[in-house]
């Protein structure tokens, strides 16, 4: 048998026997190595998306940790959730779920970008303060918990994915109970409009809550308003008690309508007021420079005729008095009248105030009547001097409940506009609540309010808004 030879000595068979030993040799190197890179590639594909998943999930919890509001947010059982919150720097913005390209986005609303991806799930779960599950509808003024579950998909492979979650606890002070419930932003037929309008809060906690030293503002933080107690038709009060109502009006506001002439005593007496013993006097008025003063011992009265007409929810009168004698040598009467000088109410009986201090009563009951407002006083010593000031009896839509609040000046803010505005109360340094409400909300200057249906529901969803009746109801349900 010939063989043939390769020159050096090896046959081609034996070459041949060589190559295929080392390709298998090769193989043996290489597959182990092809999937030990598979293996690492898988890992390292998880490692990626379990590490994105957990600094998207730490960050979202970091942000909606500093806000200041909820607005909305899908129930515990939408897995394509989103939730609308005021953050740190009082911005509307939004975490939520585009399922059209299965990615996580926040931003502000309408205006979102991408915050991680892919993502296939995202889910709310909201608690109250006694750590309830909220259910749909979620009321947003409730939250006090919010936990974030999300499912985190690697780009290439569905199949590697993580389910992450995390919990965001509201500070102590996030309790906001007190909520812009009702909003008269364009009055009917009004050519000034800012002093018609009026917005009012709701406290819906179980505690008084003063409002004292408290903002409102329009449009932008730099028109705030400071809430005080009404000059003219409150009772010196800025507590809006548990379940109660305020109504912010103007400093010189037509909500109320005056049926006393001259109350202040700003103006010469003139016919409206009848006085025996009594002087208009200045210095040490209630406001204003003037008021009225008795310096006699002995009786004094001074009284006004008025009309109250029959078109109005309440009727309120109100008056300040005051002594700089000694309170037990005082005594001080209020009666309502008839025309005829028969007394039909009393108002007030008692020693006079060493301070300034308010006395209020309904006059409901005398609507389309002609009474007398009539004040008598008797002191028992020579020194010191009775007076009172700021009387008032003013009709209006307002509840004869309601706490009622001014801003000290002709405008809420920069005024309410027609169209669109933002309105928003404030604690001094921080949002309570804030609306930023359309006219397509209702309340669009047909004689209605803007009324919230659910205070403890979003404070800038749509839903949440409708109109209310003619002329609304402010300081009381809507």
């Amino acid at each position: 048998m010939n063989r043939t030879l390769v020159k050096g000595g090896f046959t081609l068979v034996e070459l041949i026997l060589v190559a295929g030993m080392l390709a298998l040799l090769a193989l043996s190197i290489v597959v182990p190595i092809g999937n030990s890179y598979k293996d690492w590639k898988f890992g390292s594909d998880r490692s990626n998306v379990l590490q994105d998943g957990r600094a998207a999930i730490e960050q979202m919890v970091r942000i909606l940790r500093q806000a200041k509001g909820f607005s909305a947010v899908t129930s515990p059982t939408d897995e394509a959730g989103y939730i609308t919150f005021t953050d740190v720097d009082g911005d509307a913005k939004e975490f939520r779920l585009d399922t059209g390209t299965s990615e996580l986005k926040y931003g502000g609303p309408g205006d979102l970008s991408t915050f991680v991806g892919p993502v296939s799930r995202l889910v709310f779960t909201c608690y109250d303060i006694d750590a309830n599950s909220l259910a749909e509808p979620v009321q947003v003024r409730r939250i006090r918990a919010v936990h974030i579950e999300s499912t985190f998909v690697d780009e290439q492979d569905s199949s590697v994915n993580f389910t992450l979650s995390g919990r965001v606890f509201c500070p102590e002070d996030f309790l906001n109970e007190v909520a812009i419930n009702e909003i008269m932003y364009n009055p009917l037929g009004k050519k000034a409009d800012s002093e018609f309008e009026w917005v009012e809060l709701y406290n819906s906690g179980d505690s008084a809550i003063d409002v004292n030293g408290w903002t409102i503002w329009t449009s932008t933080p730099s028109s705030a308003d400071q809430l005080i107690a009404h000059p003219q038709f409150g009772s010196d009060s800025t507590i809006i008690p548990a379940g109660g109502y305020a109504v912010i009006t103007t400093g010189d506001t037509d909500v109320y309508t005056e049926l006393v002439t001259n109350g202040g005593f700003e103006s010469r007496l003139r016919t409206a007021w009848q006085t025996n013993n009594w002087d208009r006097t200045k210095w040490n008025a209630h406001t204003g420079n003037y008021k009225l003063e008795s310096a006699i011992s002995g009786a004094a009265w001074a009284y006004q005729d008025i009309t109250v007409p029959s078109d109005f929810n309440s009727c309120l009168f109100l008056f300040w008095e005051t002594t700089t004698a000694a309170v037990d040598q005082t005594q001080m009467t209020v009666t309502i009248r008839n025309l005829s000088d028969q007394v039909l109410a009393t108002g007030y009986n008692g020693q006079m105030s060493s301070d300034w201090t308010c006395h209020t009563m309904d006059l409901t009951a005398y609507a389309n009547q002609g009474i007398r407002i009539h004040f008598s006083t008797n002191k028992a010593v020579a020194q010191g001097v009775l007076l009172f000031d700021d009387v008032s009896v003013a009709t209006s839509y307002v509840d004869i409940n309601a706490v009622r609040l001014g801003v000290g000046d002709s405008k809420i803010g920069n005024g309410l506009e027609n169209d669109s505005d933002t309105v928003a109360v404030t604690d001094g340094s921080r949002i309570i609540d804030s609306v930023a409400y359309s006219s397509s909300w209702g309340g669009n200057g047909d004689g209605t309010s803007l009324s919230r249906k659910d205070p403890q529901g979003g404070s800038n969803d749509p839903t949440n808004w409708e109109s209310g009746p003619i002329n609304g109801t402010p300081g009381s349900a809507n």
